[in-house]
């Protein structure tokens, strides 16, 4: 490419004064540039090249030293110049990442480029770029979703604590705050951050416990684990507040509670089907009672 042997040239000063006046005024301009959108490499370098030659509409002059520069310099600002350059036009292919997202009391089912399936509960989301999925197979998770994996290439899921990759299996992954739990329902997945590596079986359940900073492994209940997915959820010992914030998230409410949950934990079920019912499962056996205002809850 031309532009490109002008800035070889230019690292070794072998280029007349027309030129290097002419990249001394590319370098000028180059803090008004703006990246153009879905453009080729010879348009947006047609772009470049009118910038330079327009007139400034404030009438900004642009002022090429008289005596030569010394190599040094000239080879520092060229190399600024092939940075541009390359970052400008490198942005025009760049790939925008598809997003698929849940609101609240809803959830997705949607199949990935490569067959394999992903189901993403409420006030969750998923991004990926489309366009090299055959080379990557990876996307990233906020929240939770149930996968199915095509058999194929490494299958990467990228959460804010942790990687969980598989090569063709069925898991879980709950990806929300400080907390993560991923659980395996066929196959093998591996999950890794900068300072652990583990590998779960089919039945084994990961959790991150954030006050210690440990992954705990244990076995689960394949039959009451990711049932979110036909809008049933199970507990076992779990705190109060979560399961309220799981209730808030399937019934797009707000819960107000007036007493102290610290201590209040809760082993039980309730079904998205109906808001009354699931309060009652949920409050009743801990003595509680609620009253539903609208989108509103308040328990006492």
């Amino acid at each position: 490419m031309k532009e490109d042997k002008l800035i070889q040239d230019w690292l070794s000063e072998e280029v007349s004064a027309n030129d290097m006046a002419e990249m001394e005024q590319i370098l000028a301009f180059t803090e008004k540039l703006e990246v153009p959108e879905r453009k080729s490499k010879s348009d947006a370098w047609a772009d470049v090249l009118g910038k330079i030659n327009e007139e400034s509409s404030d009438n900004e002059m642009i002022l090429v030293p008289e005596a030569a520069p010394s190599r040094k310099w000239v080879a520092w600002v060229a190399s600024i110049a092939a940075l541009f350059l390359i970052g400008y036009f490198g942005m025009q292919g760049t790939p925008e990442p598809s997003i698929y997202s849940t609101e609240l009391a809803n959830n997705l089912t949607h199949s990935l480029p490569d067959n394999s399936v992903v189901t993403i509960n409420a006030q969750s989301s998923i991004s990926l770029i489309e366009e090299d999925w055959a080379n990557t197979r990876s996307l990233r998770l906020s929240g939770e979703a149930f996968f199915e994996v095509e058999p194929g290439s490494k299958f990467t899921v990228a959460t804010d604590l942790a990687e969980v990759s598989v090569l063709g299996t069925s898991f879980n992954v709950f990806s929300r705050d400080e907390e993560l739990i991923v659980s395996t329902f066929s196959g093998k997945v591996e999950v890794k951050n900068n300072e652990n590596t583990v590998v779960l079986e089919k039945g084994d359940q990961l959790t991150h416990i954030p006050a210690e900073n440990i992954w705990k492994i244990d076995r689960f209940n394949q039959n009451e684990t990711a049932t979110w997915r036909i809008g049933a959820f199970y507990f076992d010992t779990t705190p109060l507040q979560k399961v309220i914030d799981e209730l808030e998230r399937q019934f797009d409410i707000k819960i107000n509670v007036s007493i102290d949950l610290r201590d209040r934990f809760y082993s039980g079920y309730f079904s998205k089907t109906n808001l009354t019912e699931a309060l009652q499962l949920v409050f009743v056996p801990m003595g509680l009672t609620t009253e539903i205002e609208g989108n509103q809850v308040n328990v006492q």
